[in-house]
């Protein structure tokens, strides 16, 4: 009898846990089939957001007075906007919160024109940037030769002793260097020379894209080069020219020729009496000859508009969250492009 007893006992217990694992299994594919039905509804919640961007871009520059320039205090920067517009086209619009539909988003709008273009910027140019992010002379000297390397249409190593077949295909696992433009400007990582630190700078990948999700006050994003990585200076796609309003102090540093004086000087003039970017007293430059004003000739170099922008979407949806790269190209005309879009 107690042997009968010890047996369904057992079996009981078998039972319990076959009943248990089944109803974890279910729980896990409900889940599971829950985020297969929402990765689309997601995506397109992702690509809504960027689609508002070119709209907010677009409304922009038909504000009048504002069509001939961009900058830190407008609207699509997270700016104060301008309170003495006759009609103002943002008035209700939030957008770190929209909701669409059974989700939301929230969106972050960045121009690529306040940094240097990796594909295009000179050797001297790229040299001084890193020396500005405290790399020493020969080393910097010996990356701006692999950089070179890396985006060149060749194989022949650069005079500056860059990296070639014979390096990065002696590396685990092996590849060979690109040999063509950076597509991403985090290619920088498998160039030889760059390191982790030197990408990111202080900060983890996670917390720059924290940081670039959040407007920063203008003094952490612009005043210093401490801290910094290639990825807050550098990008792979952009116009070319450096947006006078927009670009941090380290790129005009460079710009400079590295005096440190007129950066700041044309950092003091935008950024109005608190000293702050994005704020009411903002004085941003509206042409590029008014940087005469501060002892600089813009040429080719400087200009007051950005073309290209790169739009950050967080899309939420249930308890499911996906975040979304876009790049838009904004033309002359009404019409801007979509050039990019992938998610994060």
């Amino acid at each position: 009898m107690g042997a009968a007893l010890v047996i369904v006992m057992v079996l009981v217990l078998a039972m319990a846990v076959m009943a248990g694992a089944f109803a974890y299994a279910m729980k896990v594919e409900t889940r599971l089939a829950a985020n297969t039905r929402s990765n689309p509804e997601l995506e397109w919640l992702g690509r809504s957001g960027v689609e508002i961007a070119k709209w907010v871009l677009e409304q922009q520059r038909r504000i009048p007075g504002e069509g001939a320039y961009d900058s830190l205090n407008q609207f699509w920067a997270n700016g104060i906007g301008n309170p003495d517009a006759y009609e103002d086209p943002f008035a209700g619009v939030d957008l770190t919160h929209i909701p669409i539909g059974q989700g939301s988003i929230s969106i972050q709008i960045t121009d690529t024109d306040r940094r240097l273009n990796l594909n295009t910027v000179p050797e001297p140019v790229l040299e001084l940037a890193l020396q500005t992010l405290g790399v020493g002379a020969g080393e910097a000297s010996s990356i701006v030769g692999a950089v070179a390397d890396w985006r060149d249409r060749d194989d022949i190593e650069n005079i500056r002793g860059g990296a070639e077949k014979t390096y990065y295909l002696g590396l685990s696992p092996p590849y060979s260097a690109k040999d063509g433009p950076f597509d991403d400007i985090s290619e920088l990582l498998l160039v030889r020379g760059v390191t982790p630190e030197l990408f990111w700078g202080n900060s983890s990948q996670t917390e720059h894209t924290l940081r670039r999700l959040q407007r920063l006050d203008s003094r952490d994003e612009t005043d210093s080069a401490e801290g910094m990585g290639l990825a807050e200076i550098f990008t792979a796609v952009s116009s070319g020219r450096i947006n006078i309003n927009t670009a941090p102090g380290p790129v005009l540093r460079v710009l400079t020729g590295g005096d440190s004086g007129l950066a700041a000087q044309i950092l003091q003039r935008r950024a109005g009496a608190d000293g702050i970017d994005g704020s009411l007293d903002d004085q941003p430059f509206r042409s590029p000859a008014e940087l005469l004003a501060v002892g600089l000739n813009a040429g080719n170099l400087f200009s007051t508009q950005s073309t290209t922008f790169e739009v950050q979407v967080e899309a939420k949806l249930g308890g499911s969250s996906q975040r979304y790269m876009g790049v838009i190209r904004r033309g002359a005309g009404r019409d801007s492009t979509i050039m990019l879009f992938h998610p994060k």
